[in-house]
């Protein structure tokens, strides 16, 4: 039979349908792992991301930090875009300091120094995005990268929360939480007594 007359017999047509309508078990497999490290990262950045938060809000009611955060919030945009380097170039050497550990066989060591670190230039580098975020927003292609990039997080966010797992998943973690705090509620009420 001629190559072009098999891509066009029922059985072929029906083939290729069923293969156009149900995504290979690669893209499968790869939609499943990029849900589960988008459910992850939407977990981090709601219990951690809010913890981080109140604890820079907190930092920045100090007499020291209020002056530096209106001098931070005065910046231009192209003066603004370059406080971002700052806190990034002081934590490079505590990175480094946790891949050696790691390197030389301390892996807890490396471990702890690398994520305090991470979650340290991390709270500062989100408040310093809340401090300049006018200014950034006034680069058109920061402006441009920025508002492509939410539009991206919000449709991933949007599938994820859409998925049972992360709904279950939530409402166990929801459910520890409040485990969580009632323990912690009830041991601080036995100390004061």
């Amino acid at each position: 039979m001629p190559r072009a007359d098999r891509r066009t017999t029922p059985e072929a047509l029906s083939t290729n349908a069923k293969s156009e309508r149900r995504p290979g078990w690669l893209r499968r497999l790869a939609r499943g792992v990029l849900a589960v490290v988008a459910a992850l990262w939407l977990f981090l950045e709601e219990w951690v991301w809010d913890g981080l938060v109140a604890l820079t809000k907190w930092i920045a009611r100090l007499p020291v930090f209020r002056g530096l955060e209106a001098r931070i919030q005065r910046l231009g945009p192209k003066a603004a875009m370059a406080a971002f380097v700052v806190p990034w170039l002081l934590m490079l050497p505590v990175k480094v300091l946790g891949l050696w550990l790691f390197g030389s066989g301390r892996f807890w060591a490396g471990g702890v120094v690398f994520v305090v670190g991470k979650l340290v230039g991390t709270a500062v580098l989100a408040r310093l995005f809340t401090l300049t975020r006018p200014a950034l927003l006034q680069i058109g292609w920061f402006r441009r990268l920025y508002e492509g990039f939410t539009r991206l997080r919000d449709r991933v966010y949007a599938y994820v929360r859409s998925l049972r797992t992360y709904q279950a998943v939530r409402r166990w973690l929801g459910a520890l939480r409040t485990r969580v705090r009632a323990w912690w509620r009830r041991l601080r009420g036995r100390r004061a007594d």
